[in-house]
């Protein structure tokens, strides 16, 4: 499918993928925050589920890790607003910033309904004390961050999903609900960040958001993917240790233990690493093995590894 670049400029980018059906709905999706040094604009790619329903797919794209606030935000609401104008019903999707950035956006795209998994509310640490890790990002962005209800639709209906395990978004999930009541929230206990982590292992993040386009919302079948996909997830039991360290320290110890010697790669490096924190006696050879299967680390984590090193004088 071949993409057709309707707005870009130096800070935004505007990609649209032309469906199979009548061309009367549309999907806008915003990118998320990658885990690489953002600079400048990645391949885009139409989500599977609009494929499937034949709906148009608009992929905003943002060249820096910026929530898309900067000085050229005012040209990418307009771009937006132009671009989704002549569809019968608009629906935004994003995860974590993306997330932000299609509540802030909801009224310029003329959203119908939202999908926002994990977003943040806003980074200003002067609005989310709650949020210290994000504050030196929204120091990079150099600009004030508005509220994602000044500037969307406090009416937009739609689904919001959070993990409420993670303090920082329940907090920010929190204050969303009250600046858009409309939304329909559903909490994943330990899905992660984003909370679909756990249901996307199954494969099951599409069928959410054609739940969400086809506007058929039910939280008790989100709920019930979460149940389902938990069952096998070694994401699930890596967020569950995680969270039972601090009460039940030895047997969250053992889980640990058996993730970074049996999981996928990325997995067990994660486990390994809060063993690593842990002061585990065992986490160093677990490190070192994980590392000679899969030398491709992310950098936050290889940042994480690196801190506690050097906190355990390594």
């Amino acid at each position: 499918m071949r993409a057709e670049c309707l707005h870009q400029d130096q800070r935004h980018r505007i990609m649209l993928f032309r469906g199979t059906g009548d061309g009367q709905r549309a999907v806008v999706s915003f990118e998320h925050g990658r885990d690489q040094h953002m600079s400048g604009f990645e391949p885009a790619s139409c989500p599977r589920f609009a494929r499937r329903l034949g709906v148009d797919a608009l992929m905003v794209q943002t060249a820096r890790r910026d929530w898309f606030v900067s000085d050229r935000s005012a040209a990418l609401a307009e771009a937006l607003a132009r671009a989704t104008a002549g569809y019968a019903e608009v629906i935004a999707i994003g995860f974590s910033m993306g997330g932000y950035a299609a509540l802030l956006y909801s009224a310029a795209c003329h959203a119908r309904r939202v999908m926002a998994v994990s977003p943040q509310y806003c980074i200003d640490p002067q609005v989310a004390p709650f949020d210290p890790g994000r504050h030196a990002k929204f120091a990079r962005i150099g600009r004030p961050m508005p509220l994602p209800q000044s500037q969307g639709d406090i009416g937009v209906d739609g689904l919001l999903l959070y993990d409420p395990a993670i303090a920082a978004d329940r907090a920010h999930a929190a204050l969303i609900r009250v600046g858009f009541p409309r939304l329909t929230a559903v909490a994943l206990p330990h899905g992660g960040h984003p909370a679909t982590g756990v249901i996307a292992g199954a494969g099951g993040v599409g069928q959410l958001a054609e739940m969400v386009i086809v506007n058929r919302i039910d939280p008790a079948r989100v709920r019930q993917a979460h149940r389902a996909a938990r069952r096998d997830s070694a994401l699930y039991r890596l967020h569950l240790a995680k969270a039972a360290l601090a009460r039940h320290p030895d047997r969250a110890k053992r889980e640990l233990r058996a993730l970074a010697a049996g999981a996928a790669p990325r997995q067990a490096f994660e486990a390994a690493l809060l063993l690593l924190e842990q002061r585990d006696d065992q986490a160093e050879a677990l490190l070192s093995r994980v590392l000679e299967a899969e030398p491709q680390i992310p950098p936050g984590l290889l940042r994480r590894l690196d801190r506690a090193l050097r906190d355990g004088g390594i």
